[in-house]
């Protein structure tokens, strides 16, 4: 058990007392008649709302110190499994044993797909190639003159 949650039990084992101890002492008899008796005679003084107030006070600091034993019970639970997963870990130079394998596996991975991918680059240039050069033939064969759409990429000087 750690230090904190024996403070922790201290204080809701002690807003346990206090919240028995205030209730016996704020209610120590029991309810009278109702208010307005029968009899004519004036009605009694009036409810203590200070001792209720106590009341309420002491209920929450009892539920809050409680509520404080669960919370620090829980992060106990928690360190101590992650203290166990830590003693479970490998040495340093395991470590870097599995990094450097890692490492060469990324390599060759990186490799292979640009490897790929200069192969995807090259079919496609050759695919555009072969498209372009038969393209022009179909044109050069046409017996139809085509309307050909060319515009030439700088403007001629305009005389002025």
């Amino acid at each position: 058990m750690s230090k904190l949650l024996v403070c922790c039990l201290i204080v809701a084992i002690a807003a346990t007392g206090a919240l028995a101890i205030t209730s016996i002492a704020a209610f120590p008899e029991k309810p009278g008649p109702p208010p307005g008796n029968p009899a004519g005679l004036p009605p009694g003084p009036p409810p203590n709302v200070q001792a209720v107030a106590v009341i309420v006070l002491v209920t929450g600091i009892f539920v809050l110190a409680w509520l404080a034993v669960l919370v620090v019970f829980a992060r106990d639970q928690i360190l101590q499994r992650l203290g166990e997963e830590r003693a479970e870990t490998a040495d340093p130079e395991q470590i870097k044993t599995l990094l450097t394998e890692v490492r060469a596996q990324l390599a060759t991975d990186r490799e292979r797909e640009w490897q790929i991918i200069s192969e995807r680059l090259a079919e496609y240039g050759e695919q555009r190639e072969t498209d372009g050069y038969l393209n022009g033939m179909r044109v050069a064969t046409a017996d139809q003159p085509v309307d050909a759409n060319v515009r030439s990429l700088r403007r001629p000087p305009t005389q002025r």
